[in-house]
């Protein structure tokens, strides 16, 4: 490998591990454009992609159709090099390769994580579910303690509630690494 590829190489990878800290400012100020968030799931959840995939993607989004027409393609596939992916790239949340024309979602793209949680129509977030296995916990707790329930020892209740917790937050784990 020639010492220029190497020092190619070094570049990238001092550049994927930086952590980077942004601030609400810059957060919200990515976030609040639809086509940027719309970048950052769709690397998210598909890893690299070249910029022309990412614009026939958006205009699938926001046209509805599956087969956007290409002045829509052409116009979000010029906003995404000119405005879009120049504000993205330097706030450090995605690398833009300009010889391959392929975008990379950074690490710095984790501060975004919680502001995109999205909860599809007809689950809970999270955090309600955690408050109604804790209250299910605290009542089966109490009623065990007061003898309603005689066939569960406390030894019993506080090992299937430690599983659950555990499964749960296994899951849940598991959800958001996939977010």
């Amino acid at each position: 490998m020639s010492e220029i590829a190497k020092k190619s190489l070094d570049i990238t990878a001092n550049i994927q591990n930086q952590q980077v800290q942004l601030s609400k400012s810059d957060i919200f100020g990515v976030l609040q454009n639809d086509r940027r968030r719309c970048v950052i799931e769709i690397l998210r959840e598909q890893g690299n992609q070249s910029v022309r995939f990412l614009s026939e993607e958006i205009a699938r989004l926001e046209s509805g159709e599956d087969d956007p027409k290409s002045t829509v393609r052409k116009s979000i596939y010029v906003s995404l090099l000119q405005t879009h992916i120049p504000k993205m790239e330097s706030l450090g949340v995605i690398n833009y390769n300009r010889e391959n024309d392929f975008v990379e979602l950074l690490p710095a793209a984790r501060n975004f994580e919680i502001y995109m949680e999205t909860v599809p129509k007809g689950d809970i977030p999270w955090s309600h579910f955690y408050v109604g296995l804790s209250a299910l916990a605290v009542v089966g707790s109490v009623t065990i303690y007061s003898g309603l329930l005689e066939f569960v020892t406390s030894s019993q209740w506080m090992l299937f509630i430690s599983g659950l917790f555990m499964v749960s937050s296994l899951v849940h784990m598991r959800y958001v690494r996939k977010l």
